[in-house]
């Protein structure tokens, strides 16, 4: 179930030198790639929504089972540490889970990592005025048998933009104790979905004659979600 909240930088913001603050404890290097992603144009700015979905309709799976996937290590981090980044597009692993086909990066745990709290931040996405977005994360967990188990559902937060740093949401979860494998990936009743805030409040860049400026600029908005896209993932150690 998606569950969306509004936070106004009551428990999450952004001090000088790109770092947030996660319940009192800071976060660094979250805000600085952030903010440059509001500047930077997207990538796929001349891709449609419908298109990428598309794509990945077409893509070909990478295996036949979970137990066929490459797992990479995934560190314990703590508030202070660098948040792991993963971004998921056309050149991603496919897989077709029981949710629907999706890009996906897979995990595997450490000893004492199950049980942990994980946090997955993400923010809007632009392709053009037309095409707003976002990437909407799943996790799918696995036993050491590879085998898929229950969770928790993921709470979604939107927490809003600041003069330092653009809107983006967090979404939280406990890792199940009996977890050796986690995968990131998105689902069919997701990308049916939109993620709506009632007023976003986003650094837009503008030019004004020869320089640069940021301004804030707050709009009605609804995101849709996307099979591709950018996300910091932080597992608590």
């Amino acid at each position: 179930m998606l569950r969306v909240t509004e936070v106004h930088g009551m428990t999450s913001k952004c001090v000088a030198g790109g770092i947030m603050k996660y319940n009192g404890n800071p976060i660094r290097n979250f805000c600085l790639p952030f903010v440059l992603l509001a500047i930077l144009v997207p990538l796929q700015a001349c891709t449609s929504i419908s298109q990428t979905r598309e794509v990945l309709r077409m893509a070909e799976v990478c295996c036949d089972d979970f137990a066929a996937m490459s797992f990479a290590a995934i560190r314990s981090v703590n508030p202070s540490d660098t948040p792991v980044g993963i971004e998921l597009n056309d050149r991603s692993p496919a897989y077709s889970f029981s949710t629907g086909k999706s890009y996906f990066s897979a995990y595997a745990l450490s000893p004492g990592q199950p049980g942990s709290d994980l946090l997955l931040m993400f923010m809007p996405d632009r392709f053009n005025a037309l095409n707003s977005g976002t990437f909407c994360p799943i996790v799918t967990y696995l036993n050491s048998q590879h085998e898929q188990i229950a969770s928790e559902d993921l709470v979604i937060r939107w927490v809003s933009a600041d003069q330092s740093r653009s809107g983006y949401w967090t979404a939280a979860q406990t890792v199940p104790v009996a977890a050796s494998y986690l995968i990131v990936h998105t689902s069919d009743e997701m990308l049916s979905r939109q993620l709506s805030i009632d007023a976003v409040t986003e650094n837009q860049t503008i030019m004004v004659g020869y320089a640069v400026a940021t301004i804030p600029v707050t709009r009605a908005a609804g995101y849709r979600c996307l099979p591709v896209g950018e996300v910091q993932v932080i597992l608590l150690g």
